[in-house]
């Protein structure tokens, strides 16, 4: 739907292409604070959706042109993510140099020893993540003047790739949509720029999708440890499917009125087998980002749901009460203009469309 109609001043669009899904949202500059125009989105059932986006780009493209015509979307060029579980990432502390043509050989050369692919094959984006300013705690704590030393002569790079193959698909996707790609950037730092913001503190992201559940744990608008594992909302409607006998469509509206017959505030008992290796997969990323020498906060304040899964019945109560700390879903609306009357709507859809609000976002920064 078109919120507001056309605009004169500029316009950025966020598309972010799940699984099974496509979502779109389109924002304008106003005085510096983003102004919702319009959003869409469309699921696809099972049979049509899945990673076959992916293997049939052009299907993909005209998803898009259809979401993007009934939206009115107003904004010729486009941002759009990599999904997560297809993105390379690391943390690479390299010697500091005064020649900046040195620095990409020697990030290539340290890729070449871990990345999945030849260097040759993938898009790589480079993050800087010294600078001024980035000295903190570490100098302040015990030993500063070793930590300070070693700052001095290194610094950190946060690498991210893909395969050049996977970033050609999304760009006929874009094509076909007549979309001109403005940018291709990762789900991490959009959800960051959507959910997190300015905030410095160590913060885990959990984004509960339809067919994974991704983890990020974010410090000073980094994400230090990234995770993905093949279990989410669709894992739920199957588990019914086979332990109710129901057919899928019953199962989806089973799951659906979870939360209304939870109870009192208590996980549903059909969750927890599906829970239960997600909060392994959390006790997992909490324990390496403790002891990964390169951070300095070491211990995660909170974590944001986030995902089309993440109204699951009661699931930030259980697992604010299995890990002992605040868990509460992001509202991706925050820092957006929008008219009231949408606010029960957006609330409702918000946590499936906190990616493309975080990709609209970029070119605002």
């Amino acid at each position: 739907m078109g919120l507001f109609g056309s605009s004169k001043s500029k316009t950025f669009l966020g598309v972010d292409i799940g699984g099974s899904s496509i979502k779109v949202v389109e924002l304008a500059n106003e005085k510096g604070r983003a102004r919702l125009m319009t959003y869409g989105y469309l699921e696809l059932p099972a049979q049509d959706g899945g990673d076959g986006l992916f293997d049939q780009p052009k299907k993909a493209g005209e998803f898009l042109a259809r979401v993007c015509k009934e939206s009115d979307v107003k904004a010729t060029q486009a941002m759009t993510a990599l999904q997560s579980s297809n993105v390379f990432s690391t943390i690479l502390s390299l010697p500091k140099s005064k020649d900046p043509k040195m620095v990409k050989p020697l990030i290539d050369a340290e890729l070449g020893k871990l990345a999945p692919l030849p260097v040759n094959e993938m898009i790589t984006y480079s993050t800087m993540i010294d600078g001024e300013g980035a000295k903190g705690k570490a100098e302040k704590a015990e030993g500063a003047e070793k930590a300070k030393e070693e700052k001095d002569k290194y610094t950190r790079v946060l690498v991210t790739g893909a395969a050049k193959t996977l970033v050609s698909k999304y760009i006929e996707i874009f094509k076909t949509a007549k979309l001109s790609l403005q940018a291709i950037d990762t789900e991490s730092f959009a959800l960051i720029r959507a959910l997190i913001g300015k905030d410095k503190g160590a913060i885990m992201i959990l984004d509960l999708g339809s067919k994974r559940t991704n983890l990020f744990i974010v410090e000073k608008g980094i994400p230090f440890v990234s995770r993905s594992i093949n279990i989410g909302g669709d894992s739920v409607t199957k588990r019914m499917v086979e332990q109710m006998q129901l057919n899928e469509d019953d199962a989806e509206r089973a799951k659906r009125d979870l939360g209304i017959a939870g109870g009192n505030g208590t996980l549903p008992k059909i969750l927890e087998p599906i829970m239960q290796p997600i909060v392994n997969e959390i006790k997992f990323a909490f324990q390496l980002y403790a002891n990964m020498e390169l951070t300095e906060l070491k211990r995660v304040e909170k974590i944001i749901l986030t995902g089309g899964s993440s109204h699951l019945a009661h699931v930030p109560e259980y697992l604010s009460e299995t890990l002992n700390m605040n868990v509460y879903r992001g509202d991706p609306w925050a820092r957006v203009v929008y008219p009231k009357d949408l606010a029960v709507v957006l609330e409702e859809i918000g946590p499936r469309m906190a990616v493309a609000v975080g990709l609209a976002m970029r070119e605002m920064e």
